[in-house]
Order: C-alpha cells, then structure tokens, then sequence
C-alpha cells in the first residue's frame, strides 16, 4: 500500500492583519541626580540638655546620572551662642551616633561644629551607591548635660569622597538637607 499524499499545511484565513505603525525610538530617561532627605518626628529635633537622644533618618535617592563609589553622610552644626544661665560644656556638647543595621548598635559618628563648610576633597571613607538605589539610615542625637542652649539646624551632606580638589562644590557635595535643632536646658 501506497503512502498517503502528504498535503500542504493550510495556512488559517483571517482578516488582515492592521499595518504595523513605525513607532519612534523612546527617549532616553532624563538624567536625574542623587537627593537627600533628613526626616525627625514632628519635623525638627527638640533635645534637652542632659536629656534622651532623638532619633532621625537620613534617605539617599541617586538618580540615573553616576554611580558612587565613595559616598559618605556628614553632619555639621554651627556653635550655639548659649544663653544666661548655660554651663559651660564639654568641647562636643552633643552626641551623635549611627544605627548598624548589621548588629542593631549605636556606633559614634562625627559632628562637625564650625561656621564654614569643609571641602569635600578633606573628607574620607564612603560606602557605594549605585544609580538608581535608595538608601535610609537611622541616626541619633543627644545633648550632654551641660553646654549651650538655643537653635542651630543640623545641617546633612552627602559627600562624594573621589571628588578631585577643585571640583565644582555640587560634585565634591551632591546632597545636602537639614533638620531644625533647638536645645534646651531643664530649668
């Protein structure tokens, strides 16, 4: 016996299909760069001389434009004046510390207390940041017992480390926030 025909596959009749539209190339995303938030509760740190700390986050945000490979978060205060009645106090009258999210401590941090703001090219140390990623930490800060009271903001750098000497200040310093501070001594 002799083997079927073999038959052409039919090709299923439809109705036409609708002509395809060229589409234009999209765009490439805007360039974005890196923002800095420094969120307390209630929107300002109130701290008591010799009182509890106060707890606050620093969130980074870096955009599209660059990846970080040192990037460091430095605070800054300007001197309180102090008032009648303030103790003197110690050459650091506040402590500032950083949550390690590894372990769950408190590990010290710097807190610059000056008037005029310190070249990015001075600072060292950093962690990455790539595009796009989003980094929140936890900071505290505390008054010591004695030492001037007033109000100061708590000023909040993100500082690009590889920065060369010379560089344009928004490239050494590529975020910058601030929290109103005010301390307070017990009366």
């Amino acid at each position: 016996m002799s083997a079927p025909a073999a038959t052409p596959p039919s090709t299923p009749t439809s109705p036409a299909a609708p002509a395809r539209t060229p589409t234009a190339p999209s765009a490439p995303a805007p360039a974005t760069r890196l923002s800095l938030t420094a969120a307390a509760p209630g929107g300002r740190l109130n701290l008591v001389r010799g009182g509890p700390a106060q707890e606050f986050t620093v969130t980074v945000r870096n955009g599209n434009a660059q990846a970080y490979r040192h990037l460091l978060i430095a605070f800054q205060m300007e001197p309180l004046t102090g008032e009648p009645g303030d103790l003197p106090g110690p050459a650091s009258p506040y402590v500032l510390e950083r949550r390690d999210p590894a372990t769950g401590t408190w590990r010290g941090v710097e807190l610059r207390m000056a008037t005029d703001a310190k070249p990015a090219h001075l600072y060292e140390g950093g962690s990455p940041l790539a595009r796009d990623a989003v980094r929140t930490e936890r900071y505290r800060l505390r008054a010591t017992a004695t030492g001037p009271s007033g109000s100061s903001p708590l000023m909040v750098y993100a500082l690009d480390t590889d920065a060369a000497e010379g560089a344009p200040p928004d490239a050494g310093r590529p975020g910058y926030s601030s929290l109103p501070h005010t301390t307070r001594r017990i009366l």
